[in-house]
């Protein structure tokens, strides 16, 4: 394709998300991405996208976005340019998005890392399209069976699809997980595993073992490009929570700690966080949506432990909101959950409207699923993610 077309593509798409910005029609983190691959399906493979250290592929159901955030983060603080998808969209026309918008409006993009987080359905097609210096594997737990089935599905693509590559990548994967053992043995390249060792993490902001995890899939990547010690370890105390990831929100008085629970091995790995805290009064919120980033079986939500939500829940004023809001209900009361029906909302905005003006805490802790967070953020910060 030509350099005029391929030009013409890198505006349109620099349009696209002006419009959509400007309009409040979205993001603008997808569509640019999906435009240019509709005209070009193999933009991706342009000579005129380089990478010069190497691309890094971030998948597994849970800690993409953190573990990709914190790649980038230890990378720039070290001096080198990065290409990453920052939104969090993360199949493949939200990382030819995240690229293109990252071109400049006339002339090649040079930059020394591509860093992107990859959904776990489609890391086989994104292999197909970009390069990739090294591949981390997190995890794998049950999350969208109506997307993607079981965890064996997902791990048979990725074999197949890291067996096919010539010159194979560097795989950088969780040592711990028995489960990716078949992939390790498998593979034809350089593997690297990391654990859940709390060296790296006490320097953080983070907390728990699943984050010493995201962690120290870090550092392995920034050590398999030559990072030294002394190049990365005083900067992990200046990363930030992602968004949805940790952070606190400040909103009509209140303090809004938002932690994204989208599955049972998320939601848990939360729940077992605020077990672990000192107790301290704070008001629960759970919001459960069913939209298409969520997935519409919902079922998953009688994986998670009956004793654990009970236990998070003890003592506390419990809300629930969110389209499937009446599941989420049922659930906790199947957990033993008390729960007013004055504190259970269809609408999202009226229920932070709700616990603003009449929540008996000034803090609220709330565990959203992937679209509700959006939706609560949105609401909480007046604007979108980016």
């Amino acid at each position: 394709m030509t350099t005029l077309v391929e030009n013409l593509i890198v505006i349109i798409s620099k349009l696209i998300k002006f419009i959509s910005n400007t309009f409040n029609l979205g993001s603008g983190y997808t569509w640019p991405g999906h435009v240019a691959l509709l005209v070009n399906p193999n933009f991706l493979k342009s000579r005129r996208i380089r990478f010069k250290k190497g691309v890094v592929l971030v998948s597994g159901t849970n800690g993409k976005t953190t573990t990709t955030k914190l790649i980038t983060h230890l990378l720039e603080k070290s001096g080198y340019t990065v290409s990453h998808n920052k939104s969090g969209a993360n199949l493949l026309n939200g990382i030819a998005s995240s690229i293109i918008l990252d071109f400049p409006a006339f002339g090649d993009l040079n930059r020394d890392f591509g860093v992107f987080e990859v959904d776990e359905g489609a890391l086989p097609l994104v292999l197909s399209n970009l390069k990739a210096s090294a591949v981390v594997l997190l995890n794998l737990s049950r999350d969208q069976l109506d997307r993607y089935g079981e965890v064996d599905i997902i791990s048979e693509k990725w074999t197949k699809s890291l067996l096919s590559l010539n010159p194979a990548p560097t795989l950088i994967v969780d040592g711990d997980k028995d489960y990716f053992n078949s992939i390790s043995q498998a593979f034809k390249g350089d593997t690297i595993a990391f654990g859940d060792s709390v060296d790296y993490l006490s320097r953080t902001k983070l907390h728990g073992l699943f984050n010493a995890s995201n962690v120290n899939a870090a550092v392995s990547v920034v050590r398999f490009f030559g990072l030294k010690e002394g190049d990365f370890v005083s900067n992990l105390d200046s990363f930030e929570f992602a968004y949805g990831r940790g952070e606190v929100i400040k909103h009509g008085g209140k303090e809004f700690r938002v932690l994204l629970a989208k599955n049972p091995a998320s939601f848990e790995h939360n729940l077992d966080l605020l077990l672990s805290e000192e107790a301290s009064e704070y008001n629960l919120f759970f919001a459960l949506n069913d939209k298409i980033p969520d997935g519409r079986d919902v079922s998953w939500i009688y994986d998670i432990s009956a004793e654990k939500l009970r236990e998070a829940c003890a003592s506390k004023v419990v809300y629930v909101s969110g389209t499937r809001y009446l599941d989420m209900a049922v659930r906790l009361s199947y957990a033993g959950v008390n729960i007013s029906k004055e504190n259970i909302f269809e609408n999202l905005q009226h229920a932070v409207k709700e616990i603003t003006l009449h929540g008996v805490s000034e803090k609220v802790i709330c565990l959203p699923n992937y679209s509700s967070m959006l939706e609560l953020r949105k609401i909480l910060t007046g604007k979108k993610i980016l």
